[in-house]
């Protein structure tokens, strides 16, 4: 009898230990088909947002964007040019200011020692 009771309490632990594991096989089920639909939804979206995507890069090839993008590539490289000649300009003004600053000075030396020959002579 005593063994009939231990097997009983055995099989009864058995039952129990099935029950919670159904309980959680229930629950990770219900947890992967909550996620799977996350998944499915955010595979929708993607889906869609690479179809309006396309239809955009169409659309703007059709309007003539890539002409307008070499267009801008130009415009940014004669800007570049005409910056780098305005700077070579302001190079060479700076230059030709310091070149007339020394024939300004070699010229008041010169004066100066002209009047200071006919001061002597």
């Amino acid at each position: 009898m005593s063994d009939e009771i231990g097997h009983l309490k055995q099989v009864l632990a058995y039952r129990d230990e099935a029950q919670a594991l159904r309980k959680a096989a229930a629950a990770d089920l219900e947890q992967a088909k909550a996620e799977r639909g996350q998944v499915e939804h955010a595979k929708r979206e993607m889906q869609a947002l690479e179809k309006s995507i396309a239809r955009r890069e169409e659309a703007l090839k059709k309007s003539g964007e890539p002409a307008f993008l070499a267009r801008c590539a130009d415009a940014d490289a004669k800007l570049k040019k005409a910056e780098e000649l305005m700077a070579r300009y302001d190079k060479d003004k700076h230059a030709a200011m310091i070149a007339l600053q020394k024939l300004e000075e070699n010229e008041r030396a010169a004066k100066a020692a002209r009047e200071a020959s006919a001061l002597v002579a």
